[in-house]
């Protein structure tokens, strides 16, 4: 049996697909980020943090104590401010395999980068998680796929 803690109502202004896709894009940043072993403190980079893995990474990465530093476009820099990321990349303007900052995590929604690029932004233990499909590295079937170096 369910508990009725675990229903909400689902408010009229969300379709019942956009309803639907909540869980899912929940459980996905929440595995992605259980892949990463965040502990408090630690540096991590979200790359795609507005879509709907995206943005719940953010927020789950922050409540887990991490400083979050989230990649978006110059539209979305408010947003990802206001969910709590700390720092924000505007790719349009930069490119984060080009900074001198080090992260000890990788959260990457959109796979844009070859593995060599992000390892260079990696502490010498970061890890690197790609969520979706078609990256570099990534084997058809896998939504989740954790790098260790």
């Amino acid at each position: 049996m369910y508990s009725e803690r675990a229903l909400a109502a689902k408010p009229p202004n969300v379709s019942f697909e956009q309803a639907a896709s909540l869980p899912l894009a929940g459980l996905t940043a929440l595995q992605g980020l259980r892949e990463g072993k965040i502990q408090p403190g630690q540096k991590v980079l979200i790359n795609g943090a507005t879509g709907g893995v995206g943005t719940f990474a953010v927020q789950i990465a922050k409540s887990l104590g991490a400083e979050v530093t989230a990649v978006c476009s110059t539209r979305n820099v408010d947003l990802v401010r206001s969910i709590g990321a700390d720092h924000v990349i505007d790719y349009t303007k930069e490119d984060f395999t080009k900074s001198d900052q080090r992260y000890d995590v990788i959260f990457d929604n959109v796979c844009n980068h070859s593995f060599t690029e992000r390892r260079r932004v990696l502490t010498p233990k970061g890890i690197c998680v790609l969520a979706g499909m078609g990256g570099a590295g990534v084997k058809q079937g896998q939504a989740i796929r954790t790098h260790r170096w």
